[in-house]
């Protein structure tokens, strides 16, 4: 008896230390939860060299930025579009080494893990991927639509003449003409999609 009262006790105490992630969306069948939200913040906080903020209004845009996530992640499984492989992987954690002095001191910093910082660069390479399979070749590059693009062109400093900055241009109208295709693509697909969203619980700063 006494034994069976003490195996209860540690049961209880075990499933009390348990901490359960709580699901802040569902996207279809994909779930995400607080701690996915947290770990891509951080992720994102320490790959762009900011302060942490967990204020409500972040974590409110990560969630919204994870759900578009989850809703490209199934167009790439469904049409089978190329992930980030392992070496590519490798190759950008090296590049981040490079960039953040003391990498593994700002991991503590940010409470991130090498392999949370590992699967958030992944992500990277396989969107950065998804846009030029899926968008980049419906961008049609014309003189008329580039010099179109050169007259709202605001540069950083001086704006060179459009001959001497057509190469610049174009990748810049490419990329801005495949974040609109993309945005378009997430709305249509958000509308014919399920998605369901649940109330956070004090967004830590």
């Amino acid at each position: 008896m006494i034994r069976r009262a003490l195996l209860f006790s540690i049961l209880a105490l075990a499933l009390g230390a348990v901490v359960v992630d709580r699901i802040v969306a569902t996207v279809g069948r994909a779930i995400i939860t607080d701690g996915m939200v947290r770990r891509s913040l951080r992720a994102a906080a320490l790959l762009n060299r900011t302060p942490l903020d967990e204020s409500q209004a972040i974590w409110d845009e990560t969630r919204n930025r994870l759900i578009e996530q989850a809703l490209v992640k199934d167009e790439i499984r469904i049409s089978r579009y190329p992930m980030a492989q392992p070496d590519e992987v490798r190759a950008a954690l090296e590049g981040v080494r490079r960039q953040v002095p003391n990498l593994d001191a700002a991991l503590a910093e940010y409470r991130l893990t090498e392999s949370d910082l590992e699967s958030d660069l992944a992500w990277r390479i396989t969107f950065e991927r998804f846009l030029a399979y899926r968008f980049r070749p419906a961008v049609q590059i014309t003189d008329d639509t580039l010099k179109e693009f050169y007259g709202r062109w605001k540069p950083e400093g001086p704006k060179p003449a459009f001959d001497a900055a057509r190469e610049r241009l174009e990748a810049e109208f490419v990329a801005a003409e495949s974040a609109r295709l993309l945005d378009q693509w997430l709305r249509e697909t958000r509308q014919v999609t399920h998605i369901e969203t649940f109330q956070a619980k004090g967004a830590r700063r």
